[in-house]
């Protein structure tokens, strides 16, 4: 293996550090903001450890692409510079495009999602009130037949 190689696959395995750093950050962000009761919160455990699972195949693959599937200790390395540069100089930058993703592209889509919901169930408020009021004289009727039919 060439020193240019050797040089790309470090680089790639840093990238794959930081990646996965800011991949468990998501997945610890996600279930601390879930509600208490939701699923995420309830089964954090086992949501993280798929996380790790799939980030390791993920980490297997990458060495696969690379090294040909060789593994030497240089690599967890390597991937141990991309979570410490992560936590050092990335996170405050990944959290702040987070929340400003959330804040930009979320929350106008729950927004709109919110606003068609309650639209639909003003409308099926309406026509239910509408039945009941057409439905309101024929009442006394099937009260009247129904009183009638019972005394017999």
């Amino acid at each position: 293996m060439t020193v240019s190689q050797q040089f790309l696959s470090i680089a790639a395995l840093i990238a794959s550090g930081v990646v996965g750093a800011a991949i468990i950050d998501l997945v610890r962000s996600f279930s601390f903001y879930a509600a208490p009761k939701s699923l995420l919160r309830k089964g954090y455990i086992l949501f993280e450890l798929t996380a790790w699972i799939l980030l390791g195949i993920g980490t297997f693959l990458l060495l696969m692409v690379v090294r040909d599937g060789e593994w030497h200790f240089v690599d967890f390395l390597s991937q141990l510079l991309g979570f410490c540069l992560y936590q050092l100089f990335l996170q405050s930058l990944v959290r702040f495009c987070g929340r400003l993703f959330v804040r930009l592209v979320i929350h106008p889509i729950w927004f709109i999602i919110r606003l068609i919901i309650g639209i639909v169930r003003q409308i099926i408020r309406i026509i239910v009130k509408i039945v009941m009021i057409i439905l309101f004289p024929l009442r006394f009727v099937v009260e009247k037949i129904k009183n009638f039919t019972l005394k017999k």
